[in-house]
């Protein structure tokens, strides 16, 4: 496809046409056309001709393959539909969609989610985003894209499952055409249904809580969009929702299954509604309430839920239906518990040998064949996976292209999350659920019927000698240098959808800053000066923060001796600010250690502390007072703590975390009161240290609760940060009880270790293994060590790979990125110190 004097290319993803006569623009209205990827072609057609008569850029769908996986929601529920997307001008964007609606009339395609219809006859849409705008990672870890609004105020313009709007943009439809009553409207099937609240979003539909006014109960009423997730027959969502209601119906009078009650259109949406069996899921009563235990806390409910599944299991297996997605989510649990479970969700199911097909990786997914129909032994393997997630707190490891292996892997965890004899029993049932044997799974599913106990072998693990960890810190340092060769190759680049972050936290400067302690090892050095190059070229709209902002950028190029060293004004006198003046929403600046003032200050002196040993005294100087600056700030109080949500019950400490809490505070008090000597700021970082020190101890309480979720032992956000800060206090203040707490917490930590999914430095293991080296340096204490390498097991259990060639799965428990905070690059950093037992570590001076 081309028009004439247009530049075009293609990456895996899209096929780009660009008019040189359209001015830059950042952000904007723009349209979106959607389709069905059998129409893709002919709707190109139709839209090229007006895109001719105006200037713009406009990207289309690679081709109709690539359009189905937009459409399936796998990308994200954002992507679905979005099979054309033009960038027109300002003032053209009206008369642009409205051509495009007099040549798509009548046409079909996906709702998308994420824009306003320009009018209801037409598959045309529009919303405000970005057009070439920069990408920075956000507070949460996330990708964003950032929109900068007339006034400086910073919106994320990426595309998500509803509408969003910037505040400064004027909606140029001024009629509004397209909002009309969608799904979530208050009366649904003629007004019979009133939606008080929504159980789920999703791609394929949503899924509601609604009353029945004819009936006067409560239901849930499940959706399935049009066109969404459409196979090369022609099945939709729609397929599926029809597929689950002949389901139901052959199941009706089941006990432990919902009934289907009534089936209706809404628009070209299809719903279907259900009879409400409680009132939250399995995974959500877990991730809230602590796994399910025979022995100690919550006694007797594995095996009382075990037991429940199994028989509604046999109940639906006799209605010769095999569910084929059973998992935590889809075990809906009422107010009488386990004991009165309910599966749900019979979308992919097959009745009579025959359904529209799928599963869950790691759940039904691994044992299901390729062709023909399923079978009930299918069913206990995801038996076995979903009491794994309720005795753990852990879904099965998904890493590995081998099945077997992540089989053996999700194993092991369950070894060191249920250890002893008294848990032998249930690890028993669970090995052999995981069975690949459909006979060994059916048997294991006998003795749980009859209460009789199977044997298990416990999982062979790996030997954390020397040679080990050295095999592993030089086979991911290898893989570190290939993702930075990667970042910086422009073939590679313009296949990118979104260009490669620069930050510390998800982006070239972490990575970088990692492979800088492995100079020594091959090729290792020309990948970092390479990176750096590329990393002082990008020009991108970063915020001041350190580990997601302009700060860590400097720290790396200055780190990999690059021209924006300390003895430049690099970054200082660039016209953008060093210091926040307000927060991403407009509120006051922020004042945490992942892009606030105590991370600015804290990045600040590890310059100042490089440029004094460069003997460079001016520009350490400059550094030294950017860092008094926000030692200003936050003793002033202008900027303020916004932890991103709520200390309660079961929920992470985050107002005392170190990411953005108050030990982050406290890591930079102590490092600016000890380098600058200011007896104002000593007796201020001392005062925060004994506050820290005062509520620690019940943290380290609630962290030992049944109900503690497992982040409660993380770096970012957990007893992992605030210990290494405890540590460092015990160092600067000379507190020996500093140190005491900080044991306590890396005790509470290495107790939740097992239930901690991610192996990342963020919220994950190496984050928690980071703390044990940190205690075991500061008490020479065996016990900690020992602590450190039992972490660095547990992490190669959640991995792929061999253990000398571990394949770390990164924050998305996926496949691996080369990340600090979320990849590769972080969990590299607790084996080189685990290796020498102690070291270096980003963000703290030596």
């Amino acid at each position: 496809m081309s028009i004439a004097g247009r530049s075009g290319w293609s990456d895996d993803t899209w096929s780009y046409l660009n008019d040189p006569r359209m001015p830059a623009l950042e952000h904007g209205w723009k349209l979106h056309i959607s389709a069905r990827p059998g129409d893709l072609d002919a709707v190109s057609r139709l839209v090229l001709p007006v895109l001719s008569r105006y200037v713009c850029h406009a990207k289309f769908a690679r081709d109709p393959a690539m359009l189905r996986r937009l459409n399936s929601g796998v990308v994200s529920a954002g992507a679905v539909g979005k099979a054309i997307t033009v960038y027109p001008t300002a003032g053209a964007v009206v008369e642009v969609a409205r051509e495009l609606v007099a040549v798509l009339r009548g046409r079909e395609g996906p709702r998308i989610v994420s824009d306003r219809r320009v009018d209801p006859g037409a598959p045309v849409y529009y919303r405000y985003g970005p057009f070439t705008g920069d990408y920075r990672t956000g507070r949460s870890g996330r990708l964003e894209s950032v929109m900068a609004g007339p006034d400086g105020q910073l919106f994320d313009g990426l595309a998500v499952g509803r509408y969003r709007c910037p505040p400064w943009a004027e909606d140029p439809f001024v009629t509004g055409s397209g909002r009309g009553a969608g799904p979530s409207a208050p009366g649904l099937g003629g007004g019979r249904y009133t939606v008080t609240a929504g159980i789920a979003r999703a791609a394929r539909g949503n899924v509601y809580r609604a009353v029945d006014h004819m009936l006067g109960e409560p239901v849930v009423v499940k959706q399935a969009r049009a066109f969404v997730d459409e196979d090369e027959s022609g099945r939709d969502a729609r397929h599926r929702l029809r597929n689950e209601r002949a389901v139901l119906t052959a199941l009706d009078g089941v006990t432990g299954v919902p009934r289907a009650l009534d089936y209706f259109s809404h628009q070209s949406d299809e719903y279907l509604v259900m009879s409400a069996c409680g009132d939250r899921d399995l995974r959500r009563e877990v991730l809230r309430n602590g796994p399910y235990r025979d022995v100690g806390t919550r006694p007797g409910a594995l095996s009382v839920l075990a037991s429940r599944l199994l028989r509604v299991l046999d109940a639906i297996h006799g209605r010769n239906v095999v569910v084929r997605d059973l998992k935590p989510g889809n075990v809906v649990l009422d107010g009488s518990g386990p004991a009165h479970c309910h599966v749900i969700d019979f979308g992919v199911s097959e009745l009579d040998g025959t359904g529209p097909g799928g599963a869950t990786p790691g759940y039904s997914e691994p044992v299901l064949r390729a062709a023909g129909p399923a079978a009930p032994a299918d069913d206990y393997y995801a038996l076995g996976a979903t009491l794994f997630f309720a005795a753990t707190g852990l879904d099965p490891v998904i890493v590995d292209t081998d099945h077997a292996l992540n089989r053996d892997r999700t194993l092991a965890c369950l070894a060191w999350a249920l250890p002893g004899p008294a848990r032998r029993r249930i690890r028993a049932s669970i090995t052999g659920l995981l069975s690949f044997d459909p006979a060994v799974r059916t048997a294991a599913a006998d003795r749980l019927r009859t209460g009789r106990a199977g044997t298990s072998r416990r999982p062979a693990r790996p030997r954390l000698d020397g040679d080990l960890l050295e095999e592993i810190i030089e086979h991911t340092t290898a893989y570190c240098v290939g993702e930075a060769h990667a970042i910086v190759d422009p073939v590679r680049a313009a296949r990118r959808n979104v260009p490669a972050p620069i930050d510390v936290y998800g982006g070239s400067s972490g990575l970088g800053l990692e492979l800088l302690h492995h100079a020594h090892r091959p090729h290792v050095r020309s990948a970092v000066t390479a990176l750096a190059r590329w990393t002082a070229e990008q020009s991108r709209n970063l915020s001041p923060g350190f580990y997601t902002g302009r700060t860590g950028v400097e720290l790396f190029l200055a780190e990999a001796g690059s021209a924006a060293g300390p003895e430049s004004d690099a970054g200082v006198s660039s016209g953008q600010p060093v210091l926040p003046d307000r927060a991403p929403d407009g509120g006051p600046p922020e004042a945490d250690l992942i892009s606030g003032a105590a991370g600015i200050g804290l990045g600040r002196l590890l310059l100042a502390r490089r440029a004094l040993r460069a003997g460079h005294r001016h520009a350490a100087d400059r550094h030294l007072a950017v860092a008094a600056d926000c030692y200003r700030m936050l003793e002033s109080g202008t900027a303020r703590l916004t932890p991103p949500g709520a200390d309660t019950g079961g929920s992470a400490a985050l107002r005392e975390g170190l990411a953005h809490g108050e030990a982050g505070v406290v890591c930079f008090l102590l490092e600016y009161g000890g380098l600058t000597g200011d007896p104002d700021a000593v007796h201020r970082s001392e005062r925060a240290a004994r506050h820290l020190a005062a509520v620690t101890p019940d943290i380290i309480a609630a962290a030992a609760e049944p109900g503690a979720t497992r982040r409660y032992g993380s770096w970012c956000r957990g007893l992992a940060g605030i210990g290494t800060v405890l540590v460092r206090a015990a160092e600067r203040i000379d507190e020996p009880g500093y140190l005491g707490l900080a044991q306590r917490a890396a005790r509470a930590c290495a107790a939740l270790a097992p239930r901690m999914p991610l192996v990342t430095q963020c919220c994950g293991l190496a984050g928690t293994g980071d703390l044990m080296l940190d205690v075991a340096e500061a008490t020479a204490s065996e016990e900690f060590l020992d602590a450190a390498e039992t972490v660095a097991l547990l992490i190669l259990s959640r991995s792929g790979g061999t253990s000398s060639r571990p394949v770390f799965p990164d924050a998305g428990l996926a496949g691996p990125s080369a990340t600090w905070a979320g990849g590769s690059a972080g969990v590299l950093s607790f084996f080189r110190r685990l290796r020498g037992r102690g070291g270096p570590r980003l963000g703290l001076p030596a």
